[in-house]
Order: C-alpha cells, then structure tokens, then sequence
C-alpha cells in the first residue's frame, strides 16, 4: 500500500508529521491517542515513563572518638 503524510499525535502533546499506512487499524490507534490527549491520560499501550534514576545513599557521619 502507499503511504501518506499524517500529523500524529505524540506523547508529550505535540505532533508530528510521518508517513504512514492509513489502514482501518491505524485510524483505530489514532483515535485512541487523540481521546487520551484530550483526557490528558497516558497513550493506550504505553505505560508512564518513570525516570531512571540512581539514588545514592544518605552518608552518615562517622565520628572518631578522642579517649587518648
């Protein structure tokens, strides 16, 4: 099948333009993210990024005694 320029939904609320297949299956997809843009819920099969993080461990104080 050809392709044709669409402005899809993103994420983070934007649009982009792409090139895609619009099958029956696509406008189904597209749909479901422009509801959840509006809902302002995450996208259907997405789940909520969680940032990656390392946490470092809260240093403690070691003290030294001074019994000479």
């Amino acid at each position: 099948m050809a392709k044709s320029m669409d402005k899809v939904p993103q994420a983070d609320g934007t649009y982009k333009w792409e090139m895609v297949e619009i099958t029956q299956q696509y406008l189904a997809e597209r749909a479901a993210k422009e509801e959840a843009l509006a809902n302002g819920t995450a996208f259907p099969g997405t789940e909520e990024a969680k940032p990656k993080t390392t946490r470092r461990k809260k240093s403690t104080k070691v003290e030294e005694s001074t019994n000479s």
